[in-house]
Parts: C-alpha cells; sequence; structure tokens
C-alpha cells in the first residue's frame, strides 16, 4: 500500500473514533462492515449513476496488477503484492511484450542498442522476428525448445 493510501485510511480510521475491530468502513450490512455485497451494491450504484459500461469489480484488480507488471514489477513482488500463495496464478497478469524483453536485454547489456552504430546508422545485424507472447528469436538460430 503506498503512503498516501495508508495516511487516508488511517485518518479515516482516527475519525470514526479507532473502532476495535479496526474496521474503516462500517456499512448497514448485518455484521456492520463493508462486505461483499455492500461492495456490490455500490459498484452497481455508481455504474448506474454514472453510465459507465458495466464491468465486473475484479477487472479492477486484473487493471491494476497487469499494469503494474507492465511497469517493471517483477513477478514475486506482483505475487505478494496479490496476496497469491503461488508464482503460478501471478503469471496471468504478467504479458512480457517484445520490448520489455528488449528493455531486459538492454539492461543486462548497458543499455547498448545492437544493431546500430553511435551514429545512428543500421549495423548488419539478426532480424528479430516476434512470436506469440511477446517473446522474440533472432532469425538464424533455433527457438529454444
Amino acid at each position: 500500500m503506498v503512503s498516501e493510501v495508508y495516511v487516508a485510511l488511517k485518518s479515516r480510521w482516527e475519525r470514526l473514533g479507532k473502532p476495535s475491530d479496526g474496521w474503516v468502513f462500517p456499512s448497514g450490512s448485518r455484521e456492520g462492515r463493508f462486505n461483499k455485497d455492500a461492495a456490490k451494491d455500490q459498484h452497481r450504484k455508481a455504474l448506474h449513476g454514472s453510465g459507465v459500461k458495466d464491468f465486473e469489480p475484479y477487472c479492477l484488480r486484473h487493471t491494476a496488477l497487469t499494469r503494474l507488471a507492465e511497469s517493471g514489477c517483477d513477478a514475486f513482488t506482483l505475487a505478494r503484492i496479490a496476496g497469491h500463495s503461488s508464482i503460478t496464478i501471478t503469471q496471468r497478469y504478467c504479458h512480457p511484450q517484445a520490448e520489455a524483453v528488449e528493455r531486459a536485454f538492454a539492461k543486462l547489456a548497458g543499455g547498448h542498442n545492437f544493431g546500430h552504430s553511435e551514429k545512428g546508422e543500421e549495423e548488419d545485424s539478426l532480424q528479430v522476428d516476434g512470436a506469440k507472447g511477446g517473446t522474440r528469436t533472432p532469425t538464424g538460430f533455433p527457438a529454444r525448445s
């Protein structure tokens, strides 16, 4: 959780009189807290009132985790953020694109731009063909199996 969210939630908890059960979003539900059903009700009301096309709340989580992965968050950190018990579950959020693969190799190479001279002229180099999943295999080399 980022510090701004922590501060906002702590402030809300304090304004509520520091409830001993720790809930920062009490509700009129049977349990007295914001539960799954209350969340779905609020989501439905927000969509209806806004005119936004219907979507499942889970899409917000999926999008946030995917964006974290795209921004360079490693799969193990992402798994911890998401609360996943297995890295296999986390893999569904990691969709490495060709550019991400190239950035990873560029870091290893100290940022050298393979295939280009310092003058920006293209040198003779291997062609790189895209493949499913964003992986790239140099032409002329057999793909790893």
